[in-house]
């Protein structure tokens, strides 16, 4: 079980390679998706709603794996979405002291989502968003872009 986030991370960069063996991860994040956590743990007896996913920005695409019901561990792959599309779909960064935020809209959903990011993941967060939005990403994800 991956509980630690350098044995997590290598077991998402694990599930990446078994995808896509040409891409190379560049973060991973864990998120989850839907209503505020405290407040809705809160309101439901801690019965959490939405997904939780892994979102891993390789050097290729963004990938989203879902967290496994048994452990923290990558389980399936739900979306696979290039670097372009992601840039359009993330929306309104919430940085905060124990839980970030930022809006995302996935494929084939009309209304983006908030995805919750723990005081844990914020840096990765950050160099994930960072990233995309600055185009610092590695040569070969960017190579026969027209401009």
């Amino acid at each position: 079980m991956g509980l630690i986030k350098s044995t997590t991370t290598a077991q998402v960069a694990e599930a990446v390679r078994q995808f896509d063996p040409l891409a190379r991860p560049v973060v991973t994040l864990g998120v989850g998706s839907g209503r505020h956590p405290f407040l809705y743990a809160m309101l439901s007896g801690g019965i959490a709603d939405g997904d939780r996913f892994f979102v891993t920005l390789t050097d290729r695409s963004v990938l989203f794996h879902e967290v496994a019901s048994t452990g923290y561990r990558p389980g399936k792959l739900r979306y696979d979405v290039e670097h372009e599309e992601v840039r359009t779909r993330i929306g309104q960064v919430r940085r905060r002291p124990l839980w970030s935020t930022f809006r995302f809209r996935f494929p084939g959903d009309a209304e983006a989502v908030p995805l919750n990011v723990r005081r844990a993941w914020r840096p990765e967060m950050d160099r994930f968003l960072d990233a995309l939005r600055g185009d610092r990403l590695p040569a070969r994800a960017v190579e026969g872009r027209s401009s």
